[in-house]
């Protein structure tokens, strides 16, 4: 898996939490379709099928 940069680990750290890319939008001061943006651009990093197998990668390294 290529490194994920720091906003995008904040991303995941919230999608976990169970937020909807609506709510990390306005908690990140951005829009949702940025959101949507990094969330594709990190599947294609981590070469994940989706986003729940990212972020059980992610949980599982220990980077969330």
């Amino acid at each position: 898996m290529q490194e994920l940069s720091e906003k995008e680990i904040i991303i995941a750290r919230h999608a976990a939490e169970g937020m909807t890319a609506q709510e990390i939008a306005e908690a990140m001061f951005l829009s949702p379709e940025t959101i949507k943006w990094y969330r594709k651009r990190m599947l294609r990093k981590a070469d994940a099928r989706n986003f729940a197998e990212l972020i059980a990668r992610l949980k599982d390294d220990g980077i969330i």
